[in-house]
């Protein structure tokens, strides 16, 4: 059969071709009791003032600035006090010229009142307040709208639903959101080696760890991610499995059978099924064994078995995909520049992908990996925040050299 799509593209080929075949989910309405870490599909407004009215930050008593114009430790003002105010309730009436109402936090300002003073600011009986200082009218006043006001467009469509925001919704009386549906994915693990986690191992048989990491991982963008069991090395098997995966799923994830070996089934698989191939192969390591298809609009991507070129190109290719999927405006993972103190001893002849953590010394970014990588290997990426991206051609890193990386924390 002739070739008709790309093969060993760049990274950047990659996740251009994913990101032009993604597609935002459709809307949904959830409670805001259920929306944490739900992405908006649609920009919010404020329905009013946030907070509502004025309102004193503090516990002290609410005059007029002009009464108190005068006062000076030398020259206190004394004040009769008129009534008080806890939160959640109005004054009768507001003071008047040589009159002060107590009030405590979170409580409306009285009307006619400009300044709120501190209890620890005065002298006071339960008849009267000594004031020292002069005070500029609006002094410790919180006034309405300071945070929020009504009209003002205050979350925007694609925007994250973290726990402020989640506050303020609730500040603004919002019940209930618009968020995007979460994309459905499909794990399909391949390759006659693999058992379940539960049982006991044989000779040449490994446990299906990658199935459970890719779902975490995926979980943790906000995707419901199903695991859907192990599929013998049979290309008829992988196909008929692939196609009942991707009826009721926004994108199905195989692992195992992607490269180029007789035993890899997964790219004649898709074949077969009538998938459109975007690309095979990426310059990466790890994860140059990777499939990208689609099947009647479902995602397919069928990632290396073993464990290390799997989330590798999960995190680093296919991530802005999902992000995308999931409603996000931001797509693409922030790049910084860091410096590897330890520098990198092997060679990078087709590009790298290494994971790390981001550590600050004093002011300076610095790239920390682990020395010890391999394709099997789960280890180096349990702490990993960055992705660096070693250009192709590399030799060894010297200490002190800067990379590029992709953050992980957003």
């Amino acid at each position: 059969m002739e070739q008709r799509y790309p093969t060993q593209i760049s990274m950047e080929e990659g996740m251009g071709l994913l990101l032009s075949a993604a597609v935002p989910m459709d809307k949904e309405e959830v409670r805001l009791l259920d929306a944490s870490g739900r992405v908006l599909a649609c920009d919010v407004a404020a329905m009013e003032d946030i907070p509502p009215f004025d309102r004193s930050p503090l516990d002290g008593y609410a005059v007029r600035a002009a009464d108190i114009a005068a006062a000076g430790e030398d020259s206190p003002v004394t004040l009769k006090i008129i009534g008080e105010v806890p939160a959640g309730y109005v004054a009768e009436r507001g003071p008047q010229e040589g009159e002060a109402v107590k009030i405590l936090t979170g409580a409306p300002i009285p009307e006619g009142a400009d300044v709120v003073v501190r209890y620890e600011d005065t002298s006071f009986t339960e008849e009267e307040v000594i004031l020292y200082q002069a005070m500029a009218s609006g002094s410790n006043i919180v006034r309405a709208g300071e945070d929020v006001r009504a009209g003002q467009i205050v979350m925007t469509r694609g925007d994250i639903l973290n726990a402020a925001r989640i506050g303020v919704l609730a500040g603004l009386g919002y019940e209930r959101v618009t968020v995007y549906k979460r994309p459905v994915v499909k794990i399909l693990s391949t390759g006659d080696e693999l058992v379940p986690v539960t049982e006991n191992l044989r000779p040449g048989k490994i446990r299906n760890s990658s199935a459970y990491m890719l779902r975490a991982f995926l979980q943790s963008w906000g995707m419901e991610a199903q695991i859907c069991g192990i599929v013998k090395d049979d290309q008829k098997a992988i196909q008929e499995a692939i196609e009942a995966c991707a009826e009721g799923a926004d994108c199905v994830i195989t692992t195992g059978g992607a490269s180029a070996s007789d035993r890899d089934l997964v790219l004649p698989a898709l074949e077969a099924a009538g998938a459109q191939i975007l690309f095979w192969k990426v310059r990466m390591k790890p994860g140059m064994a990777t499939i990208a298809a689609q099947k009647k609009g479902t995602l397919v991507l069928g990632l290396s078995g073993n464990p290390s070129a799997a989330v590798a190109a999960l995190l680093a290719l296919c991530l802005p995909a999902f992000r995308k999927m999931c409603g996000r405006k931001d797509h693409q993972l922030p790049m910084i520049r860091a410096i590897m103190p330890e520098g990198f001893e092997k060679k990078s002849p087709g590009g790298r992908v290494l994971p790390g953590r981001l550590e600050i010394r004093g002011t300076t970014p610095c790239f920390i990996t682990q020395k010890r990588q391999a394709n099997g290997m789960i280890s180096p990426w349990s702490d990993c925040d960055l992705i660096g991206i070693i250009p192709r051609g590399s030799g060894p890193l010297e200490k002190g050299c800067v990379i590029e990386a992709y953050s992980l924390v957003t």
